[in-house]
């Protein structure tokens, strides 16, 4: 009986050699930053649409320069997006008289795709670059702005380093609720989502905790 191959876990790092996993750490924080800044670029329709597939493009054509197919980017995205989606439908309903808002729908047709894009931007940052390697490019900085007292690269890195946690535990609840014969519905969502705060408080809580005994065994 053949095993069945694991999915990538969402913006988890993908281990090849290629010119984007080499390129300066700092350098793809920065631009991939820029990148999702730039989704969000204020303008009429036809502007922002020429805006995002842009960058859309960029993003694709680096993704393939790193050997991660650019749909595997959008993993995870499903939850968020629906979630926004039916946000603006709600708002795009008029009851008195009961009309939909063409106008508003198409606005968060384009809303959706910013966040699409800006996701897309975060999963190649974490595709193609180790939590490690952000630290240590934020840490050079540190050295030149004189900051060490502070440990910006530090808190930096533990933040963005929640990002892909996050996917891991969600993955880890999702599989045990499969397990049980659990169906993908909004039920799932109601009892999943506490369970994943829950799960990701007490990770932060481990966290805190084991950096505290860390820096008092250096004091």
């Amino acid at each position: 009986m053949a095993v069945k191959k694991s999915k990538p876990l969402p913006w988890s790092y993908k281990k090849r050699s290629s010119p984007v996993h080499k390129l300066p750490a700092g350098a793809k924080l920065i631009f991939l930053l820029m990148l999702s800044l730039a989704a969000f670029f204020p303008g009429n329709e036809a502007i922002s649409l020429f805006v995002i597939t842009g960058i859309a493009f960029i993003i694709c054509l680096l993704s393939l320069i790193a050997g991660i197919n650019p749909l595997l980017l959008l993993r995870g995205s499903s939850p968020l997006l629906l979630m926004v989606m039916a946000v603006f439908l709600v708002q795009a309903v008029e009851f008195s008289p009961f009309i939909l808002n063409f106008e508003g729908l198409m606005e968060s047709i384009i809303f959706c795709a910013r966040i699409g894009t800006a996701f897309a931007a975060g999963a190649l940052l974490f595709s193609v670059t180790t939590s490690g390697e952000i630290r240590k490019s934020i840490s050079q900085l540190e050295t030149v702005f004189k900051l060490k007292r502070f440990k910006p690269s530090l808190s930096i890195s533990l933040m963005l380093g929640f990002i892909p946690m996050l996917f891991q535990v969600w993955e880890n609840i999702n599989l045990a609720w499969k397990g049980r014969g659990g169906r993908k519905n909004l039920n799932r969502l109601i009892i999943l989502v506490p369970l994943l705060i829950e799960r990701m408080m007490l990770k932060a809580a481990e966290t805190a905790t084991a950096m505290e005994s860390r820096y008092a065994g250096n004091i």
